[in-house]
């Protein structure tokens, strides 16, 4: 019993060594416990001490690193169980009833990333662990998200609304991009548009621009002769709805290729504004239209791709929000739904965000950017 002690006594005194040499010493990193979705990462730290049995220094060692190490796992365990996949499905709620999914998730916890060890002064040991939510290699991404039967097509946009008229140009940056969207939807209000038999009305107008957009087929038409005259190409006028042949209000329906001709294309990426909308992180997210037309999910996606990057970026700083490239669209979220995890766009919105797609591929790319509080 005494000679226990004498070790004990020899491996506190070898261990504030250790520690005071800064030889043993984690760097002075420090590291937000938790779920971290801006840099897509969880993080936890471990502790533990040497049981009083230990009989010398180095198993006292060992046996406060087991311990720190099984407190980090059952920390990790933790965290990933309240993470939110999609709406109000949690990994817990998955694990109770995809075996397979169980499995793969304890192997990512096992597989986490030691990424500082310290020997503290009182004999115990630190351990911090990280498992990424999103990566090719050993990510929460790779154990929960499974690939869809086929890939689904972007829907087209509501061919009877105008896109809107964005009140920036590629040379606009950023920060101005989203003061005037937010100005805009704020002057504007927001009604969801529902689903309804097509109705004749004005032209869409921004009060902050206070300029009107023409119907769609206006848009085309005036394209259609621009180009035969070899005219400049569309430009946003003044004018009332267009009138078929017949001289009825009745649309014409176009495919999405003709819709497309709208776009200005050369958007990077699209950033989504949801501050103030308490806008609730989740692995896999969907942007609807006030529809409930689902713009934008995984089912529309490579999931190869999915799980390497993530959907979107998840960004509070709007000057870091370069996944969305330097010409990106910027429009404001009118409500999120499903437990507040997905965004809503207004219609206009919406399709102005799918012709732009149309263009240049920046959702299918996954330059997608949510800004949150």
């Amino acid at each position: 019993m005494k000679v226990a002690k004498v070790f004990l006594a020899i491996a506190a005194v070898a261990i504030l060594l250790v520690t005071s040499a800064g030889v043993s010493a984690a760097p002075a990193t420090n590291y937000v416990e938790g779920v971290d979705w801006q840099n897509q990462v969880i993080t936890v730290t471990g502790e533990g001490i040497a049981p009083p049995d230990a009989v010398n220094y180095t198993q006292a060692k060992g046996m406060a690193a087991q311990a720190a190490k099984a407190d980090a796992y059952r920390k990790l365990a933790e965290f990933i169980n309240g993470v939110r996949v999609e709406g109000e499905t949690t990994v817990e709620k998955m694990l109770t009833t995809q075996d397979k999914i169980q499995l793969k998730v304890s192997a990512t916890i096992r597989g986490a990333k030691v990424i500082s060890e310290t020997f503290l002064s009182d004999g115990g040991y630190r351990v911090v662990m990280q498992v990424p939510l999103f990566g090719v290699s050993n990510s929460l991404a790779s154990a929960v998200l499974e690939k869809p039967d086929k890939i689904e097509e972007f829907p087209q946009p509501v061919l009877d609304v105008a896109p809107t008229a964005m009140p920036y140009n590629s040379s606009t940056p950023v920060k101005r991009r989203l003061e005037v969207t937010k100005v805009t939807i704020e002057e504007e209000g927001y009604v969801p548009t529902p689903t309804v038999p097509y109705q004749p009305t004005a032209p869409y107008q921004s009060p902050l621009t206070r300029m009107s957009v023409p119907s769609l087929d206006s848009i085309i038409l005036q394209k259609v002769q621009a180009n035969s005259l070899g005219m400049p190409s569309y430009q946003p006028a003044n004018q009332g709805s267009y009138q078929n042949p017949a001289g009825t209000h009745q649309p014409v329906r176009r495919s999405v290729e003709e819709y497309a001709s709208m776009a200005e294309g050369d958007y990077t990426g699209l950033i989504v504004d949801c501050r103030g909308l308490d806008l609730q992180p989740v692995m896999s997210a969907v942007i609807k239209n006030s529809n409930g037309t689902k713009i934008y999910g995984h089912k529309n996606l490579d999931i190869d791709k999915v799980i390497s990057m993530g959907m979107a970026d998840y960004i509070s700083d709007p000057e870091n929000v370069d996944r969305a490239g330097v010409n990106p669209l910027v429009v404001k979220a009118q409500a999120v739904e499903d437990f507040n995890s997905n965004p809503v766009l207004a219609i206009p919105d919406s399709n102005r965000v799918l012709i732009e797609n149309h263009a240049t591929k920046f959702l299918r790319d996954l330059k997608v950017v949510f800004l949150f509080d």
